[in-house]
């Protein structure tokens, strides 16, 4: 009789915690997302960052499932950020998000290898549906 084939864990099942980066400079708009995806996504491990250096330094040390990266950081901007960080890890998707929401920096953050851009005034109803779409 063949053998049954074993079933591979995926991130659906709640034994396997998702590991998120968020990148952003601002201590509070840091501060409410990391509430916001611990109660959106329990479990979840959670790293932070508020530079593309600081960001870099940890996706060498973790297994990342995702990245939030800031379009507006210190030095290095979010496109940038992102560049690097799909360099090191093309397998990891990278969501984008800025206050300034134009066509433009869109497809500047889609054509630069980024999962989804998502404006940070939209934040509550469009990140939700991304991360759990691209977190499964």
């Amino acid at each position: 009789m063949p053998a049954s084939p074993v079933p591979q864990p995926s991130l659906a099942d709640p034994r396997i915690l998702a590991s998120v980066l968020v990148v952003e400079e601002h201590d509070g708009v840091r501060s409410a997302l990391r509430d916001w995806l611990l109660t959106s996504f329990p479990p979840l491990r959670l790293c932070e960052a508020r530079s593309m250096e600081e960001a870099l330094r940890l996706a060498d040390r973790a297994q990342l499932d995702l990245v939030l990266v800031n379009l507006e950081l210190p030095g290095a901007n979010g496109i940038e950020a992102m560049h690097a960080l799909r360099k090191r890890h093309p397998d990891c998707p990278v969501v984008v998000m800025s206050v300034t929401d134009s066509e433009a920096l869109r497809l500047a953050a889609i054509e630069a290898g980024a999962a989804a851009f998502v404006s940070k005034r939209q934040l509550p109803s469009t990140l939700l549906p991304i991360l759990g779409r691209l977190l499964k």
